[in-house]
C-alpha cells in the first residue's frame, strides 16, 4: 500500500509468481552493461531494454543500425522520434555532457537509449495504461514467493498490505519457526 508507485504496477506485482521476474539492464549504469531485476510479466520491458543494450553493444551509431530497427524503436518503443528523444535527453543531462555526444554518435546513441529507462519508470509510476506494456517494475523473486505465501488470506489484495502489518506476521512467523525447529532439537536431545 505505501510504495510510491501507481495502483496498476500494485495490481501487476500482486499476481506474479517467483519465475515472472527477469533481467535487464541498469539505466543508471547502461554502458556497463550491469544488470537489475524487473518485473517480467504482463510487460515488454526486460526484452526491450536488452535489446536496446545488443544494439548498442553492436553498432557505433543510430545511423548503424538497419531502417526496420530504427523504425521499430522510434514506433513501438519510444513513440518517437530520435530527435524528439534527443531533444528531451538536452534538457536532462549537462552542457558538458551534450557537447560530447554531439561529436559521439556512439555517447549520442547511448544517452537515447537511456531515455527509455527514464521513460519506462515513469510510466509505471503513473500508472500509464495505454503504454503499460513498456513499465519498468525493478522487483524479484522473493516477492512471487510472498504472493503464493498469502494467497487465499486477507493479504492476498496488496491494498491490505500494510508494512508494519506485514512486518509484524514476518517477525510473529520467523518466532514460530524457531520455537519449532528448538523443541525439535531439544526433543533430540
Amino acid at each position: 500500500v505505501e510504495a510510491a508507485t501507481s495502483d496498476a504496477v500494485k495490481d501487476l506485482l500482486q499476481q506474479i509468481n517467483v519465475q515472472d521476474t527477469d533481467y535487464a539492464p541498469a539505466g543508471d549504469m547502461f554502458e556497463m552493461g550491469a544488470k537489475v531485476q524487473v518485473l517480467k510479466k504482463g510487460v515488454f520491458f526486460p526484452a526491450r531494454a536488452n535489446k536496446l543494450f545488443e544494439l548498442y553493444r553492436r553498432y557505433n551509431s543510430l545511423d548503424e543500425i538497419d531502417e526496420k530497427t530504427r523504425v521499430q524503436l522510434q514506433e513501438k518503443y519510444f513513440h518517437r522520434s530520435f530527435n524528439e528523444v534527443y531533444e528531451e535527453v538536452k534538457t536532462f543531462y549537462p552542457e558538458q555532457e551534450i557537447e560530447r555526444a554531439e561529436s559521439n554518435p556512439k555517447l549520442k546513441m547511448a544517452l537515447i537509449f537511456k531515455w527509455y529507462f527514464g521513460y519506462s519508470t515513469r510510466l509505471a509510476l503513473s500508472g500509464n495504461q495505454e503504454h503499460r506494456v513498456d513499465y519498468q517494475v525493478h522487483c524479484g523473486p522473493a516477492l512471487g514467493a510472498f504472493n503464493q505465501w498469502v494467497r487465499g488470506t486477507g493479504l492476498e489484495s496488496w491494498r491490505n498490505r500494510h508494512v508494519d502489518k506485514i512486518g509484524l506476521i514476518l517477525m510473529n512467523e520467523a518466532a514460530d519457526y524457531l520455537d519449532r525447529r528448538i523443541q525439535s532439537i531439544a526433543g533430540a536431545l
